[in-house]
């Protein structure tokens, strides 16, 4: 089978299973889905940093006590979410300009500020608006799906050769394009103005390429293609998900401050 048509059911699979889940009347099955991603990805993103003794334990105890405390749980999650958001927008920019690692000292935080910080996101957007997070996860996805199509017939300019060479800045425009062909339809169907969901396409797609770059990074520097191989034609689940880690976080933290979109 061709690595295209790997890809296609590949991710006609995990459509459906999130599809199920998602739209279910359990939110149990929701909420297990996204656990169990977000403990495969917090193996998968364990394996890019190569922690140690000490390091190690508290890369695992951290998040797993941020899962056990956050739910329900406003403070906690505005406090996780700020911290995610400012690593984001600071650290990880930094490091994805300068096309290093910045702080070598805090990776043993990043499966709390990386993964547990998109799973506690999504967990409060899932608990309260439901249809911000969906029209979120489709901003993200188009962004990844039509850059990569635009990016492959069109690309020319690369937007970071020595820490991703596939990205262009030409995908870059196709996904803005598409996305805001989407969000016109968005705003005839949900409860939303058109205004509010070009701020949040503006928000949400330089942030999901940040979160691809700066995984981009971590796999450079761990020597690796793929985060893993668990899905095939696609790699690992931490390789889907990355626009994701950097982008809702941000979406749950403004929420959480009152801004309606």
């Amino acid at each position: 089978m061709s690595t295209f048509l790997l890809r296609f059911f590949s991710s006609l699979a995990l459509f459906g299973f999130f599809s199920f889940a998602f739209f279910s009347k359990h939110e149990f099955f929701f909420i297990t889905l996204i656990t169990i991603v977000s403990l495969i990805s917090l193996f998968e993103l364990s394996r890019l940093i190569v922690l140690r003794n000490i390091y190690s334990i508290l890369y695992w105890s951290i998040p797993i006590a941020c899962y056990i405390l956050h739910l329900n749980n406003i403070q906690n999650t505005l406090l996780v979410t700020s911290i995610s958001a400012f690593f984001w927008l600071f650290i990880a920019t930094f490091s994805v300009f300068k096309g290093k690692i910045l702080i070598n000292s805090i990776k043993f935080l990043y499966g709390s500020i990386i993964i547990f910080g998109l799973y506690i996101s999504t967990f409060y957007l899932f608990k309260n608006d439901k249809t911000l997070l969906l029209i979120s996860l489709f901003v993200v996805w188009f962004s990844d799906v039509f850059a990569y199509i635009f990016g492959s017939y069109f690309g020319k300019r690369k937007l970071a050769p020595l820490i991703s060479p596939g990205k262009t800045y030409e995908g870059i425009y196709g996904a803005f394009v598409v996305n805001f062909i989407l969000i016109i339809f968005l705003s005839i169907f949900f409860d939303y103005s058109f205004k509010s969901l070009f701020f949040l396409i503006l928000l949400i797609i330089p942030l999901s390429i940040l979160g691809d770059l700066f995984e981009s990074l971590l796999k450079r520097g761990a020597s690796k293609k793929d985060s893993g191989n668990l899905i095939p034609g696609h790699g690992g689940f931490l390789d889907r998900i990355d626009g994701l880690c950097s982008s809702l976080p941000v979406v749950a933290l403004l929420s959480l401050f009152g801004f309606t979109f």
